[in-house]
């Protein structure tokens, strides 16, 4: 029987203790120690206790958390769910939010075909599973302190439901096929599936991967596929959590989570209460296209332009202790008041008065922290003097952020508020949801997370 007060979190510091008696985490030293214990028994072993916590017939609609935006600001984070990205996302904006959610990025084998089952071939899951434990590790701390939540899409183990959203997404991709001609769109495309191809492959004998570049790149000489083999070889060990597995003839699956599409994100901000936002292109212009409202044109410049000093080569652990100590906190409280406004204003009838006011309100807190700002990086350059990366410094990066509050008013919202009523939640929202996207300019944000400041 399963308890129907518990809450993700519960589930989630349980499935936390079973990871540490699997692998001994809190006994490890380095990434290296931790990673000679993690074997393919293991991996099984960890996909087996994840779907045990995280059964199919799960209230994943009850586990949700749910906030009232006058009180505390929510974000759902959407983008790519990897364990190399994820903190700077999430030490990033963390300032600007009280509590963010993201996604479980561990494949619940309940959702998985025998075939391809993680429980039973762990092998095609070697290179997920790693970036999914160093994902889970980095954010131990935060989880804990409840200032991540993580979740699990309950629209992904309701077939009717998924299908629904599928086909509102197809429906959408299908008549704004022009944006991934966008440079900006295809460059991170392209980049994102030569990862995944790298990764998928890393797991073959040298001679396989050479044959799998061949068709890949028929351009190619024999020297320069045979180079490009070895470097990719070479790379899985850059990893912060590299392991050393045997090779296996049969490569790893390509695996893109992100969460959900638009559509089911949009559906998890209203019954959250929370605005979700991303650093990717290709969402972004696909929300541009959706604004039917002249509102996110009104605020595109409140947040752009700001002089706003973020910190590079900083362990997690600062960027944590910052967040706890409520440094900028006025900031995220400029935004819980826009947040909790848009809730109760209906958004054509937004006057220009009102945006200059949240405008100047925001702009105050701004240059309200501007003091706060310079002693974080007093107290940062003091972190880095110790931090292992000899070369570390501090970034003083002027505008690295741009934030735009899209309005979104689309046909597809009808379907999904009629769906959501005929199930008879009554926390869904009717109204328009809106996004942040926080677009950074420092490209190679590097935070970085030495394993002893990640246990507990």
């Amino acid at each position: 029987m399963i308890n129907k007060n518990l809450t993700f979190n519960d589930l989630n510091l349980q499935f936390y203790d079973a990871l540490n008696q699997i692998f001994v985490i809190n006994k490890n030293q380095t990434w290296s120690d931790l990673s000679k214990r993690i074997t393919l028994d293991k991996i099984s072993e960890t996909y087996k206790v994840f779907g045990e916590i995280f059964p199919p017939n799960l209230d994943r609609y009850a586990l949700l958390p749910k906030n009232d935006a006058k009180e505390k600001l929510t974000s759902i984070f959407h983008g790519v769910l990897d364990g190399k990205s994820i903190i700077n996302n999430i030490a990033r904006y963390s300032l600007y939010s009280d509590e963010i959610i993201v996604f479980h990025p561990l494949q619940n084998p309940n959702l998985t075909s025998p075939e391809y089952s993680p429980i039973l071939k762990p092998n095609l899951w070697k290179s997920e599973f790693v970036n999914a434990l160093y994902f889970y590790i980095v954010l131990q701390k935060w989880v804990k302190k409840g200032l991540i939540h993580l979740i699990e899409s309950p629209f992904s183990f309701e077939l009717e439901t998924f299908e629904m959203f599928r086909d509102l997404a197809s429906k959408r991709v299908n008549e704004t096929e022009d944006i991934f001609k966008d440079p900006s769109v295809k460059a991170e495309h392209d980049a994102m599936m030569y990862e995944k191809l790298r990764t998928s492959i890393l797991g073959l004998p040298s001679e396989a991967i050479e044959q799998t570049l061949k068709k890949a790149l028929p351009h190619y000489s024999n020297s320069q596929i045979k180079n490009t083999a070895l470097e990719m070889k070479e790379h899985r060990k850059t990893q912060p959590l590299y392991v050393e597995f045997q090779d296996d003839k049969e490569g790893e699956l390509i695996v893109n989570k992100s969460g959900g599409n638009i559509e089911m994100i949009e559906s998890l901000c209203r019954l959250t209460g929370a605005h979700s936002y991303t650093t990717q292109h290709v969402i972004k212009k696909q929300l541009e296209l959706r604004g039917t409202n002249p509102f996110w044109t009104k605020f595109g410049t409140l947040y752009s332009g700001l002089n706003m000093t973020y910190l590079d080569n900083v362990d997690t652990t600062f960027a944590l202790n910052m967040r706890e100590e409520e440094r900028i906190s006025g900031v995220r409280k400029s935004f819980r008041e826009l947040s909790s406004f848009l809730e109760q204003t209906e958004l054509d009838k937004l006057t220009e008065d009102k945006i200059l006011h949240f405008s100047d309100k925001f702009n105050f807190e701004v240059k309200k922290s501007e003091e706060e700002w310079m002693k974080i990086i007093t107290d940062a350059k003091k972190v880095n003097a110790m931090a292992v990366t000899g070369s570390a410094t501090i970034g003083a990066i002027i505008d690295p952020t741009k934030i735009i509050l899209p309005a979104i008013g689309i046909p597809s919202s009808i379907a999904i508020v009629e769906y959501f009523k005929k199930r008879g939640l009554k926390s869904y929202r009717a109204k328009d949801p809106y996004s942040v996207f926080v677009d950074l300019k420092n490209n190679k944000p590097s935070f970085f997370s030495e394993f002893k400041n990640c246990i507990m």
